[in-house]
């Protein structure tokens, strides 16, 4: 199970794209946010490398985004 730079920086990069921000003006860069997009998207990687299946890291990304709806 070799996981490579390119899952670890798709993983920053997804984490950093919802973390920027831009409004009234000035830019902003909330960690926290890029965190709770980039750990998740860490366990995503590593289920499909060790299920070898798109299905649970789909059902993972649905789940988070859905979740808000349902708390």
């Amino acid at each position: 199970m070799d996981w490579g730079w390119g899952a670890l920086l798709s993983c920053a990069i997804f984490g950093l794209a919802h973390a920027f921000g831009y409004s009234e003006g000035a830019f902003s860069l909330d960690l926290m946010y890029m965190a709770m997009t980039a750990i998740p998207s860490l366990i995503a990687v590593w289920l499909r490398l060790r299920t070898g299946s798109l299905l649970l890291p789909i059902l993972l990304h649905n789940f988070g985004n859905s979740i808000g709806l349902f708390v």
